[in-house]
C-alpha cells in the first residue's frame, strides 16, 4: 500500500464552469489539497473543458502537487469522466455513448463511468452494469455520488470485466474535495500521462 502514495481526486467541480458548484472557488484548491494530503485533483466540469492556460495558471502556485483538467460528459446513456482531451470538438451533451467512446479513443484519452446507476435528466437510455459498450476504461467504484449500495456491485463488475476501479469525490463544495481519491505510484506529469495510467490500471482505490 505504501508504494501507491500519490493521491488524486479524479472528480471535482468548481464554480468557474459548473453552476451547481457555485461555492467552490478553484483558488481554494491549493490550500485544501495541502490540508487533505492530496497530490492532485482533476477538474471535471459538466460538459466543459478548462482552457489549458487557466489550468497552467492554477499550477503555478503548486509545488509537488498538480491540478489536471478533464470533463464530465452528460451523455444520453449516463455521465462519463474523460481525461486527456485537448479539445471538445465533436463532444457534446446528450451524445450517444458509442460516439463518445469513438471520439475518446481517437484522442487517446481515458473514459470513466461516473457514479454508476445514478441517472440524471440528460440520461434517456440508462446503462446497466451488464450493458456497458466497448471503449470504457474505468468505473468509479467509490465517490460522493456513487450510491453506497451500488459501490460493491460496481467494484465486482470492474474486477470481473477488467476495468480499472477508480474513485473521486464528485466535489461540489470545498469540504468534499479529497473525500474519495485514487492512488498512484507516481504523480503523472500531465493529463495524457494520467489517462495512460488509468487505462493501464496503474492505480488503486482504498478497496483495491
Amino acid at each position: 500500500m505504501g508504494s501507491w502514495r500519490y493521491h488524486i481526486d479524479l472528480h471535482v467541480h468548481t464554480r468557474r464552469y459548473s453552476a451547481c458548484a457555485e461555492t467552490l472557488d478553484p483558488g481554494q484548491l491549493p490550500l485544501i489539497m495541502a490540508r487533505r494530503g492530496l497530490h492532485g485533483v482533476v477538474l471535471t466540469e459538466h460538459d466543459q473543458l478548462w482552457p489549458a492556460a487557466e489550468i497552467a495558471a492554477l499550477n503555478r502556485s503548486l509545488a509537488g502537487r498538480r491540478i489536471y483538467r478533464g470533463v464530465e460528459v452528460s451523455s444520453r446513456h449516463g455521465h462519463f469522466l474523460v481525461i486527456g482531451l485537448d479539445h471538445m470538438d465533436g463532444i457534446r451533451k446528450g451524445m450517444a455513448i458509442e460516439e463518445l467512446a469513438d471520439r475518446v479513443r481517437a484522442a487517446g484519452a481515458a473514459m470513466v463511468w461516473a457514479h454508476p446507476l445514478n441517472n440524471y435528466g440528460s440520461t434517456s437510455h440508462c446503462l446497466t452494469l451488464e450493458t456497458m459498450p466497448p471503449g470504457i476504461h474505468a468505473v468509479e467504484t467509490a465517490g460522493g455520488r456513487t450510491r453506497e449500495e451500488a459501490a460493491p456491485q460496481a467494484l465486482a463488475f470492474a474486477r470481473r470485466m477488467g476495468y480499472t476501479p477508480v474513485a473521486g469525490s464528485d466535489a461540489h463544495v470545498i469540504d468534499q474535495v479529497g473525500s474519495a481519491y485514487t492512488r498512484f505510484a507516481r504523480l503523472p506529469k500531465d493529463e495524457k500521462a494520467l489517462a495512460a495510467a488509468i487505462m493501464a490500471g496503474r492505480c488503486r482505490t482504498i478497496d483495491g
